[in-house]
């Protein structure tokens, strides 16, 4: 198994042991200090899948596919990990501290247009993160052997304007339904 693949499903599994045990802590086991640890420790992995990932490289390694798709890991990670917290914290005090219902809002109109906006920023954000991480992978791989890192640019870049058609022009130029 490529050690990178295998670095990234171990970073999954740490943020997921991380964070149940950080909502554990909080909502079961009543130990606020513990849970704010096991909670702010979770960017450590995109520390550690990042250090694997470079070291990686450094010893000579050419990239795979996987050195891309950690770059994706770490970069969704940073942009969409405080949302993933935030929507699992809402979840467990419902669950187990006799919390509201999370709400699922129906989005509609202008605030849909909004959001997709909001969404399409979001994903830009993390884009731009990727294609620094990679970018970096040049300045360690000789460019002959940057068959992948090339192929995750062209993915970026392409899914960019693929979301920015998908997403935000197309609701912003369609006569919006104000109704449910």
């Amino acid at each position: 198994m490529n050690p990178i693949f295998l670095a990234i499903i171990l970073g999954e599994v740490a943020f997921w042991v991380f964070l149940s045990l950080g909502l554990l802590s909080r909502y079961v086991w009543k130990k606020e200090k513990l849970s704010l640890i096991l909670l702010a420790a979770t960017p450590l992995i995109d520390l550690f899948l990042l250090g694997v990932t470079f070291m990686d490289l450094s010893n000579g390694t050419k990239p795979t596919f996987f050195h891309g798709l950690s770059a994706a890991y770490i970069a969704f990670s940073i942009v969409y990990g405080h949302q993933t917290i935030k929507w699992a914290d809402q979840w467990a005090n419902y669950r187990w501290n006799n919390g509201t219902l999370p709400e699922k809002i129906t989005l509609v109109g202008e605030v849909r247009k909004q959001e997709q906006w909001r969404s399409f920023y979001r994903f830009c954000k993390c884009s731009f993160i990727m294609l620094i991480l990679i970018g970096a992978a040049f300045f360690i791989v000789p460019f002959q052997d940057a068959f992948w890192l090339i192929y995750w640019l062209v993915a970026i870049i392409s899914s960019i304007f693929i979301w920015f058609i998908m997403g935000p022009l197309r609701f912003t130029t369609k006569k919006q339904d104000t109704s449910l």
